[in-house]
């Protein structure tokens, strides 16, 4: 008769998933999109981890918060780059306008 062996899961939160959690932390509060973009994508790869039972389901929660604060600081930095080249590039126009030489 031939066994099956499973591997064995740690029971406890993997490392991807709090370094998902941390970039997004990180992402959200001083990086923006280069925290943000790596916390989602390793936040998204431990979940699939998660739901093939290759990793422990401790971490889910730390890898759905990591992708969460990922996807966030990702919409606000490049809302910070839109507001940067927009009124930036009107700076510029403004200041086009009045040159005195």
């Amino acid at each position: 008769m031939s066994e099956t062996y499973q591997p064995v899961v740690p029971d406890k939160a993997s490392g991807m998933a709090i370094a998902s959690l941390v970039l997004g932390i990180l992402g959200f509060c001083c990086c923006g999109i280069f925290g943000g973009i790596p916390a989602l994508i390793i936040g998204y790869i431990e979940n699939g981890k998660i739901s093939r039972g290759a990793s422990s389901p401790k971490g889910k929660a730390f890898c759905i918060a990591g992708m969460i604060l990922g996807a966030i600081a990702i919409v606000l930095g490049c809302l910070q780059i839109v507001w940067i080249i927009f009124f930036g590039g009107m700076n510029v126009l403004r200041g086009m306008g009045h040159s005195h030489f």
